[in-house]
């Protein structure tokens, strides 16, 4: 018994440092400005050929019941359409809750003029949500004796002003959700916002530059801020680092290993010391291939 409470207890601490109990969140990445569909469905229709990507995350490593994140997410577009279709899938765990979603998007650009365009998206999908109970060794409890699993859909939108240059974009991937299941489900909807923005600057033929940043808020919750400056070398190496206004901070390096796959690692740690003492580094890992539907049209690397 002693054993089950204590497993409780760290269970309701992980999700207490994590930001929300028991509440729909947006799995948070270091390299999400590389995987853009995760927080923008207008994102695809920035880019003119296709990407399939793979993010996996382990997050305060040897902390016991820490997050681990996994995101694939495909989207290519539809001919000279300015159309672009895609698809996600997620699997988020904390301790013994899990998360798992699919999702549709699609996303339309329009030109503006000769090196101007507005991008637009729309995402919908189904989430489950579980607590695996079981394995708290509780059978006794009335509250913790049992597994639970809910469903909800969910439902985002998300804009993109864009040139070759930089990019501005508002989105709300996670706008309105529906339960499913009726009344059993216990877990709290949070709205996502986010305003984000980059700067591409060429130095020289050797070296390019390329500032960042995006304001996230969630429900209830204040405006909170990542801001991100990556350099890229002869187009092949990519080098950087994020500060977040939740005092942790992020190095990130990739490589373009070839026209088609960028290599990406990524290791978060805590800025403040209180936290350093909870919490072990984050480690980050990323694989996209970029493809063309069109025999003519080879795939370049994309930067924005």
């Amino acid at each position: 018994m002693k054993t089950g409470i204590q497993k409780i207890l760290l269970s309701l601490a992980a999700l207490f440092a994590a930001g929300e109990a028991a509440a729909q969140q947006q799995p948070l990445y270091a390299q999400y400005q590389y995987n853009g569909m995760v927080i923008n469905p207008g994102y695809p229709s920035m880019d003119e050929f296709g990407s399939a990507t793979v993010v996996m995350r382990n997050q305060w490593v040897g902390m016991e019941g820490a997050p681990k994140r996994a995101t694939f997410s495909f989207y290519s577009p539809i001919k000279s359409t300015g159309t672009s279709v895609g698809f996600m899938a997620l699997k988020d765990e904390i301790t013994i809750y899990s998360q798992t979603g699919y999702h549709l998007n699609v996303s339309q650009k329009v030109k503006l003029d000769d090196k101007l365009y507005l991008a637009m998206g729309l995402k919908g999908g189904m989430e489950q949500y579980r607590e695996n109970n079981e394995h708290l060794g509780t059978p006794d409890d009335p509250v913790f004796s049992n597994n639970q699993s809910y469903w909800k859909t969910d439902v985002g939108f998300g804009f993109v002003l864009f040139s070759d240059k930089w990019f501005v974009g508002f989105s709300a991937p996670s706008f309105h959700n529906f339960d499913l299941g009726g009344s059993v489900n216990k877990v709290e909807f949070k709205r996502h916002m986010y305003l984000h923005g980059a700067y591409l600057t060429t130095i020289n033929s050797f070296l390019k530059f390329k500032p960042g940043v995006v304001l996230r808020q969630v429900g209830g919750a204040g405006v909170q801020a990542d801001i991100n400056a990556m350099f890229i070398l002869k187009d092949v190496l990519w080098a950087g680092a994020t500060w977040r206004t939740e005092k942790s901070a992020c190095a990130t390096m990739q490589v373009q290993v070839s026209k088609n796959f960028q290599f990406g690692y990524s290791y978060d740690f805590a800025s403040s010391t209180h936290l350093k003492s909870m919490q072990g580094g984050s480690h980050e890992l990323m694989l996209n291939y970029r493809f063309s539907l069109q025999k003519d049209k080879k795939p370049t690397p994309r930067f924005l």
